[in-house]
């Protein structure tokens, strides 16, 4: 199979990740990725492989129990995707709600699995959001 440019295929994609995060499926999660696909947030060293991916994911799915997130838009060309989402949970911590946009660059593999993501969002403002600012 190769790549698609079916912004459809795309899109459907975006929401199955949606899907398993906002399911607190961490191994889901990572499923979506190529065995061994990198996961960088916010320019921070890379996760490596789904272990490391479903580990990260775990990670978050704790600090946000029933954490929710969206696709707001998708955006494609060639091997290379764009999932702008939104996250919306609350602190394990704190109990203080969050909302949360940010985005995911992918570059996908031939069988629409992500085999690099690029994740960013505003670290600054989730850390006003924790402490309830």
């Amino acid at each position: 199979m190769t790549v698609t440019r079916d912004a459809e295929t795309i899109r459907q994609m975006a929401e199955d990740h949606c899907r398993a995060w906002s399911a607190g499926d961490a191994n889901a999660t990572a499923d979506l990725f190529a065995q061994d696909a990198t996961l960088s947030v916010n320019g921070a060293a890379p996760h490596r492989g789904r272990g490391e991916i479903a580990d990260a994911a775990r990670a978050l799915m704790k600090d946000f129990p029933g954490v929710q997130v969206r696709v707001d838009e998708t955006r494609h060309s060639g091997r290379r995707a764009v999932m702008i989402w939104t996250l919306t949970g609350r602190h394990a911590e704190t109990g203080n709600t969050v909302v949360l946009p940010g985005w995911h660059e992918w570059d996908l593999d031939d069988d629409m699995k992500v085999r690099r993501c690029l994740g960013y969002y505003d670290a600054e403002d989730l850390q006003r959001q924790i402490a309830g600012n």
